[in-house]
């Protein structure tokens, strides 16, 4: 099982959410709010220490808000290779896009050669409408 270590129904239940929301963001409220509908409810305390866990295995990827906000998690599928590119999250749906296209390799290049900043992609992301949501 992704994250290491025992395999209890929480962390099932908790990593199973995960898979079935990984085109979007979710907080560790959302994942109690979950299990609790479900009847497994948990300390909350209990579901960040294992999305930690989570994200410093690989499994998850963790977006940590700026000015307070709360971090966010998005299942990532093996081999995604998430820290090599940027990202774009939609702000009202929660929706993540990755951007790994060559287009955004030839912006890094041209950010690093003419305004010598050198991007680190870990966790970089973007935000703004998606598609969908400026629609409505």
């Amino acid at each position: 099982m992704a994250g290491n270590g025992y395999a209890t129904t929480s962390r099932k239940k908790i990593l199973e959410f995960l898979k079935s929301n990984c085109d979007r963001t979710v907080t560790a409220s959302d994942i109690d709010t979950y299990l609790r509908r479900n009847g497994d409810a948990v300390n909350i305390t209990t579901i960040y220490r294992y999305l930690d866990k989570l994200a410093n295995d690989g499994t998850v990827m963790k977006y940590v808000a700026e000015c307070g906000g709360k971090a966010v998690y998005q299942y990532i599928e093996l081999g995604q290779h998430c820290e090599e590119h940027l990202h774009l999250k939609c702000v009202k749906c929660g929706c993540i896009i990755h951007l790994d296209c060559a287009f955004m390799d030839e912006i890094a290049e041209h950010i690093r050669r003419d305004h010598g900043f050198a991007l680190q992609c870990r966790n970089s992301i973007l935000y703004g409408l998606c598609k969908d949501c400026r629609q409505e």
